[in-house]
């Protein structure tokens, strides 16, 4: 069934950036999977290049970018005017019969295409459960006629997707993120990462990755730092420890200077983007997730992959992944939280051996769930479903 209507199906996927993030790696692996039941793909970006772009046309991909500025600004509204213009224009030219969707501008620019288009199929994909601009709530609350499904990746984000959009249950479908352990590639040794950090290693590698906005919760690292600091000397441990974080962003000056105002500066390392976070990931001791929200974190599912322990607030979609006893709950006070997940990177600090990962894990948590051959079966089903 799958197969049927392959000749006839066109898809775009429309895209805010084709920049690094967990969204676009997503959107590499479903187009690359999707390949093999020769539909014909178009990705469309509202804004110019991103890390992704070269990956998905080396795929063979038609990539179009609609020349949407980067950074916002009054002359963006006549951009915006002209991008959504040229979008209309290259689904009506290509015949789309699917637009599938993913991030805020983009989700809430697709579904105008019912206005022009009213037999091409709208879905959306909601990657986070936005809890900073609820102005962006507001407008896909107004617009969620136009949709004809909403892809979310976990119970919760489902949930909040519900509570906040008043949609029908029937329209919003699961479908988890992808991993892809082939894609997972390590080109340098544990060995060599640590001599590019300056530890050793019997040294204690804590790392977290993700970009520096304050939905992933450095802040509430930087103090987790300082008390796990305060611990390890209260005790007199000898082992070495870093605690590194990965990624680029707006607050890394905020970041900064808030680490050395607690004075834990030496403590953490700040290494920027980094093309090959696998490398790190595999050389860690532990991958420490602080986020204040998320739909279900790809990087979790990566860390899993090459075995590594994780702590994680109790965000969307990680109680569908890890063992409560590694989740920690944000309902509580700041205290309680940084007491909780001290206690905790304690324990595996103070392992004689290699803590195993697997005492991380939900017992529910199966990785072929996750496969992108078995995760673009379910797109795919969606689609047929609603083209017949």
């Amino acid at each position: 069934m799958l197969n049927e209507l392959n000749q006839r199906n066109k898809i775009v996927y429309f895209v805010t950036s084709l920049d690094y993030g967990g969204t676009q790696k997503n959107l590499y692996y479903i187009v690359k999977e999707l390949k093999n039941y020769k539909w014909d793909i178009i990705v469309i970006s509202l804004k110019k290049g991103g890390r992704y772009r070269d990956k998905i046309i080396s795929l063979g991909i038609k990539v179009y970018d609609l020349g949407l500025p980067e950074n916002f600004s009054f002359l963006s509204l006549f951009f915006l005017i002209y991008s959504f213009t040229k979008f209309i224009f290259l689904c009506v030219k290509h015949q789309i019969k699917i637009v599938h969707s993913f991030l805020f501008q983009a989700n809430f620019l697709a579904r105008f295409v019912k206005i022009f288009l009213p037999k091409t199929k709208v879905f959306c994909s909601e990657r986070v459960a936005e809890k900073q601009k609820l102005w962006q709530l507001k407008l896909l609350r107004f617009t969620k006629f136009l949709v004809d499904k909403i892809f979310v990746n976990s119970t919760e984000l489902k949930e909040f997707v519900l509570n906040t959009q008043k949609i029908h249950n029937d329209k919003v479908v699961i479908v988890p993120n992808i991993v892809e352990p082939n894609e997972i590639n390590i080109k340098f040794s544990d060995s060599e990462i640590r001599d590019e950090l300056g530890i050793s290693k019997k040294d204690f590698f804590v790392l977290s990755v993700g970009r520096l906005h304050k939905q992933k919760g450095f802040d509430l690292l930087i103090e987790i730092v300082k008390n796990f600091n305060e611990k390890v000397k209260s005790l007199s441990c000898e082992r070495k420890y870093v605690f590194v974080i990965i990624g680029d962003g707006k607050e890394y000056f905020n970041l900064l200077n808030y680490a050395k105002k607690l004075n834990v500066k030496e403590y953490i390392k700040f290494l920027g983007y980094k093309e090959n976070v696998y490398d790190y990931i595999n050389a860690c001791d532990l991958f420490l997730l602080t986020s204040y929200w998320e739909g279900s974190p790809n990087v979790v599912l990566e860390s899993i992959v090459l075995k590594k322990p994780i702590i994680s607030t109790k965000v969307e979609g990680v109680s569908e992944i890890l063992d409560i006893n590694f989740v920690i709950s944000l309902q509580q006070t700041r205290e309680k939280i940084v007491e909780e997940f001290v206690n905790k990177i304690f324990e595996v600090y103070s392992s004689e051996e290699n803590f195993d990962y697997k005492k991380c894990l939900s017992e529910k948590f199966c990785i072929e769930n996750y496969l992108s051959k078995n995760v673009v079966k379910k797109y795919l089903l969606n689609y047929v479903d609603n083209i017949i």
